[in-house]
């Protein structure tokens, strides 16, 4: 099982590139920079996230961040972010 070859989406390998190449360590990226700043859908993004989590490249974590509710309304609230694990950081992406 340790010899499993990990096969991403291509949208997986998007996410986890862009990941490397901008690393700030623990302190992770929220799921909407992540769509934003790889020109996904802000929708779509915690399934490719989850993917990666899974697979151990991306772990999670938290941060407590500002925001205005419907009725205008502000305050702060824990949101998920997402950080590379070592093995993230190693993990070479297969160009196809």
């Amino acid at each position: 099982m340790a010899d499993e070859k990990i096969v991403l989406t291509e949208k997986c390998a998007k996410v986890l590139a862009w990941l490397q190449a901008n690393d700030n360590g623990e302190e992770g990226y929220f799921g909407t920079d992540i769509a934003e700043a790889t020109e996904l859908n802000p929708r779509g993004i915690h399934g490719i996230m989850n993917s990666l989590v899974k697979n151990a490249l991306v772990a999670k974590g938290s941060r407590v961040a500002d925001f205005v509710a419907k009725d205008g309304t502000k305050g702060q609230k824990p949101y998920t972010t997402y950080y590379l694990t070592e093995a993230g950081r190693s993990f070479v992406i297969d160009a196809e």
